[in-house]
């Protein structure tokens, strides 16, 4: 290995100068001194002085800022953790007002389904009810008139007209409703007469001139 004639530096084999002393490699092929260093080739700086010294290429540019400040290459990081955490929270909140968002909508259609569907409650109707009529008797009403034991009369009507509203009655069977109507054929005047009958102990029909028939009910 070459050593520097002038300073003892170690040098690297085919070496012409000296990269400490600049003292020209005896026994080399030497540069004239007034030849200019290349631009290309950077500058380069040593840690120490004397044989087996570090090589290191010198770059103030990367070193240190060129305003002599202390320069901190890892200052950008100090942000991160702040950074993300700001980052975190605001999609935090994104999340958070997609999801109401989304809630809203689905409520809305919700309403807007019912409303087209007409979509109502059911009321609750109750069934009609049918009137008790009172019980049976076998005694005939007051005031009225004993034709047979089925059947009584008012005093302006005959027996032979209540005999014919018992026998319309009978027609109709046992099962009847709480009113009800029956015609007969007058025999007095051969014509068609009408009575409204209602069921109570004994089956109460009206005609004209209020004339009442009471028709004994079966058990």
């Amino acid at each position: 290995m070459l050593v520097c004639e002038a300073c003892g530096l170690r040098l690297f084999e085919h070496a012409l100068r000296c990269p400490h002393c600049g003292h020209a490699v005896s026994g080399a092929d030497a540069e004239p001194d007034d030849q200019p260093a290349s631009a290309s080739t950077p500058p380069v700086r040593f840690s120490g002085r004397g044989p087996g010294a570090d090589v290191a290429l010198a770059n103030p540019a990367a070193d240190q800022p060129d305003d002599g400040s202390d320069w901190d290459p890892d200052e950008t990081s100090r942000f991160l953790p702040a950074y993300g955490l700001r980052r975190s929270t605001r999609n935090t909140v994104a999340l958070a007002g997609l999801a109401v968002a989304l809630v809203a909508a689905v409520a809305s259609l919700a309403w807007l389904v019912g409303q087209t569907m007409g979509i109502r409650a059911p009321i609750a109707t109750s069934a009609p009810t049918r009137s008790t009529p009172a019980a049976p008797s076998s005694t005939p009403p007051r005031n009225a008139t004993v034709c047979t034991h089925e059947v009584a009369r008012s005093t302006n009507t005959t027996c032979a007209v209540a005999t014919r509203v018992l026998a319309a009655v009978r027609t109709l069977g046992t099962d009847l409703p709480d009113t009800f109507r029956v015609t007969i054929v007058d025999p007095q005047s051969r014509k068609n007469a009408t009575y409204i009958c209602a069921v109570k102990s004994w089956i109460e029909c009206t005609g004209d001139r209020d004339a009442r028939i009471y028709v004994r009910r079966l058990v």
